[in-house]
């Protein structure tokens, strides 16, 4: 019984010391029409996972289609002719190693185009 304990505590402290050093940064902005959220599980000084959120809120149907454009010190993503899926667009899993990793005070900018519109938000850090 006490190697059982043994064990979990070790696998426990494990685990517990994978995480360190790891932080969630969470980034948000909203207009008329989008709500943008951007999120960076930062693993290492070098290394990070990303997702992108994209949320119709105007008024009216949802577009079927967008063009998007990410820009960020850390790097930038686009998308040509993404389908929305109940006016949401999610781009999850982008995971880079010896990168430039995002931070929270860097300046991230989505431009969305849908139809002969265009919208560029500025998204804000939330703490």
């Amino acid at each position: 019984m006490k190697y059982l304990t043994f064990i979990f505590f070790f696998m426990t402290a494990v685990v517990l010391t994978g995480c360190l050093g790891q932080k969630t940064l969470y980034f948000q902005e909203e207009s008329e029409n989008w709500e943008v959220e951007y999120i960076a599980d930062v693993k290492s000084e070098d290394s990070e996972s990303t997702s992108l959120h994209i949320t119709y809120v105007g008024e009216g149907e949802a577009p079927e289609n967008i063009n998007y454009t990410l820009d960020s010190p850390a790097g930038g993503r686009e998308g040509d002719y993404v389908l929305l899926n109940d006016g949401m667009v999610q781009q999850m899993g982008n995971f880079c190693s010896g990168c430039a990793v995002t931070r929270k005070d860097h300046e991230i900018q989505v431009t969305i185009e849908w139809g002969e519109k265009e919208e560029t938000l500025d998204l804000e850090y939330i703490d």
